[in-house]
């Protein structure tokens, strides 16, 4: 990590992001040194993807907490909760940690979220490349949607910190394997599961359990997501694997129109 960035200054304005955008991923973490760890297998894939979703929901759901110190406006409380929806879509468990000062200022949660989010589409990416590989087409496909997903919160969440939102040509290849998660998050798990001073600082005394959907519906109220796409693709917005023929069968039949 270069000097100029110390480690309280991590929380405070968008310094994560510089200095995620200076030394890069592979930096903060040494991510090139895991590149080699190995194919990876299904269930550690889910496993994975579940623990990152569920920190995820809790994440979002402490910023549209009461209790958040965090001045959101109205447009962005709209994307949080937006957000939220989505991410509990994904998943639901576990409880976390959280670094001081995360829900106190917009810069400080946007900070930690673009990290976060970073994260998330590498890991989605990697599953995409894995389940192909494994020869699993569908599962590859699903990772995609979510990792598109995934990226469209990045790049909000970068704005929100005051940083350009769509400053990149690829969604990053931070990681080769999905396992490569486990050795390069080492720092970020721990204090994430079990509350130890990591690289944001000291961090919060109480862990946070993830929401739960009731409580994520509640806090979402309307929403936002849709369901179906307009015309001319009159797609219902699921899962890959339950779209099959369909898709591209209603997809010709509207566009023959």
């Amino acid at each position: 990590m270069n000097d100029h960035v110390s480690r309280r200054n991590f929380l405070t304005g968008s310094a994560l992001l510089a200095a995620a955008s200076t030394v890069g991923l592979s930096g903060l973490f040494d991510l090139s040194k895991v590149l080699a760890a190995g194919p990876d297998d299904i269930t550690t894939m889910l496993s994975i993807a579940a623990t990152g979703k569920a920190f995820s929901v809790t994440h979002y759901y402490r910023a549209l907490d009461k209790s958040t110190n965090a001045k959101f406006t109205a447009g962005q409380i709209a994307f949080l909760k937006a957000a939220l929806e989505s991410e509990q879509a994904h998943l639901e468990i576990y409880k976390f940690f959280f670094p001081m000062g995360t829900f106190d200022t917009v810069a400080a949660f946007a900070t930690l979220t673009a990290f976060w989010e970073t994260i998330c589409v590498g890991v989605y990416v990697a599953a995409t490349h894995s389940f192909a590989g494994l020869g699993q087409p569908e599962l590859a496909a699903l990772a995609t949607q979510i990792a598109v997903v995934d990226g469209q919160h990045l790049a909000l969440v970068k704005e929100i910190a005051g940083v350009f939102p769509n400053d990149v040509a690829l969604a990053a290849p931070v990681y080769y394997n999905v396992s490569d998660a486990l050795g390069a998050l080492a720092p970020l798990s721990q204090w994430m599961v079990d509350g130890s001073v990591g690289f944001p600082g000291t961090m919060e005394k109480t862990a946070v359990s993830s929401p739960g959907k009731d409580a994520v519906v509640k806090a979402v109220g309307k929403s936002a997501l849709l369901a179906k796409l307009p015309a001319p693709f009159n797609t219902a917005i699921a899962p890959f694997a339950k779209q099959g023929a369909a898709v591209a069968a209603t997809m010709a039949a509207t566009v023959a129109k």
